[in-house]
């Protein structure tokens, strides 16, 4: 990531609808559904991200459900608006293979959940290993047949990543020994988290300017409910 600069992605994110757009009129004529050979390397990548996305989605919404179990609401609120982040992005590359002409494949894998406490502890380390590893490759790799939206797209997910890393730490940093000391001061807190649909930025805050990651109307950010 050290050749990509916060100002190029601003750059390229602020764009982005022109590029699509003259990308979109440059193709008419040609079949939508018939798959593009340009791209095989992005494709797989897409796929790959598709299938990382959904993972994380579906074990978000595992944490959520175990977080409710144990009574500990304010968390599992965290973990559903990471779900429903995770979500916007699987849903990205979907929509992405289809305009090159393929379907996003199918995945069957089991989720392992524990204890909150743990489901914590897992959550961070997962958040850390696809900031500085997982986007960092699938990039690189992008980079190398220059499909836009798939690259600003990985590094809506890749910034995403972030954010969801740094709320998720803040919390297991301190869930050691005093980890009902911790959550019980987190369930007394008052939370509302909003999340971008476009780019699954989360926030904990009611937004008052353009995505901080898409740099798009503050409109785009829905406001997540408390799970039941």
């Amino acid at each position: 990531m050290d050749g990509i600069s916060r100002r190029k992605f601003l750059f390229i994110s602020a764009t982005s609808p022109l590029v699509f757009q003259l990308n979109a009129l440059a193709s008419q004529g040609s079949k939508s559904n018939e798959p593009d050979l340009n791209y095989p390397r992005t494709i797989s990548v897409l796929q790959e991200a598709f299938k990382v996305e959904m993972i994380a989605h579906k074990i978000y919404v595992g944490y959520t459900s175990k977080a409710l179990s144990e009574e500990y609401p304010n968390i599992a609120y965290l973990f559903h608006s990471f779900s429903y982040s995770e979500n916007i992005h699987s849903d990205n590359y979907k929509r992405i293979l289809a305009k090159l002409g393929h379907e996003a494949e199918s995945i069957q894998t089991e989720i392992q959940v524990y204890d909150t406490k743990s489901n914590l502890q897992e959550a961070a380390q997962n958040e850390m290993r696809k900031i500085e590893s997982t986007y960092p490759v699938f990039i690189k790799e992008l980079e190398t047949e220059a499909c836009e939206e798939a690259i600003i797209n990985c590094m809506y997910s890749w910034k995403s990543h972030q954010q969801h890393e740094q709320k998720v730490k803040e919390i297991a940093n301190l869930s050691g020994i005093f980890f009902g000391a911790l959550s019980s001061h987190i369930e007394g807190l008052k939370l509302d988290f909003y999340v971008c649909r476009v780019c699954g930025s989360t926030i904990d805050k009611a937004p008052h300017f353009p995505c901080v990651i898409c740099n798009r109307s503050m409109s785009h950010y829905h406001k997540i409910e408390m799970p039941v």
